[in-house]
């Protein structure tokens, strides 16, 4: 999603069907101008991955945005370092290596 903000992510929403996706990369490292709750209800993730620096001076992830992922699967860079998705006949393996 990059820096998409929440008026991008109405017309990805609009345009496309992105309904029950595996993996979300969210958007703007966590900040609140993206991952809206109507964005995150309509995709469905699985798993989200946020990427974002440990104590970084923007507060990133947002707690608003945590809690539109509550009851799903989160990695932050922050808290479980380097994410490594292996993907094989529709399997994914998903590794960690500390920060």
């Amino acid at each position: 999603m990059g820096d998409a903000g929440i008026n991008v992510e109405e017309d990805l929403m609009n345009k496309y069907n992105l309904e029950n996706i595996t993996v979300l990369k969210v958007g703007h490292h966590g900040s609140k101008t993206s991952s809206s709750k109507n964005f995150i209800d309509y995709v469905n993730p699985l798993i989200s991955i946020i990427s974002v620096g440990i104590n970084n001076r923007y507060n990133h992830p947002s707690t608003e945005v945590l809690a539109n992922l509550s009851n799903r699967i989160i990695y932050r860079t922050d808290i479980d370092g380097t994410i490594k998705f292996n993907i094989k006949k529709n399997k994914i393996d998903i590794k960690t290596y500390e920060p």
